[in-house]
């Protein structure tokens, strides 16, 4: 009886597992867009700022295409970087939080061949 419940169980987290890992595959072969923190806080002197790493991924990627990366700040105001994707298609690319920056959600989106594929969104909080 013990060994059922025990063979059931151990059943029952392998079936978890691979599930979860079918899951992480998919998001992985679907175009995304991250960034490595959601919030931010404000540098409160104009002689340091702060890093965002902004990762991500471009299904059917073509080498030497660019990719632009739209930062839509809170006041509606654009900024666009223009890059490149490694031949497999990830995206790397750094952007900097100064004291300038503006307080709020900033919404992160990114666009290839002309079309947004994919969109997240990080804060700036202001500086306690």
């Amino acid at each position: 009886m013990k060994s059922k419940i025990i063979f059931s169980a151990l059943l029952g987290i392998a079936l978890v597992g691979i599930s979860q890992f079918g899951f992480a595959e998919d998001i992985e072969n679907t175009s995304h867009v991250a960034v490595d923190e959601e919030k931010f806080e404000q540098p409160d002197s104009k002689y340091n700022y702060q890093e965002i790493v902004i990762l991500g991924y471009v299904e059917n990627y073509e080498r030497g295409q660019q990719i632009t990366i739209s930062i839509v700040s809170p006041d509606a105001s654009e900024k666009e970087i223009n890059t490149y994707a490694s031949k497999k298609g990830e995206i790397y690319t750094l952007l900097h939080i100064t004291q300038e920056s503006q307080i709020g959600i900033h919404q992160v989106i990114l666009t290839y061949h002309g079309v947004d594929i994919a969109s997240t969104t990080f804060e700036i909080l202001e500086n306690q």
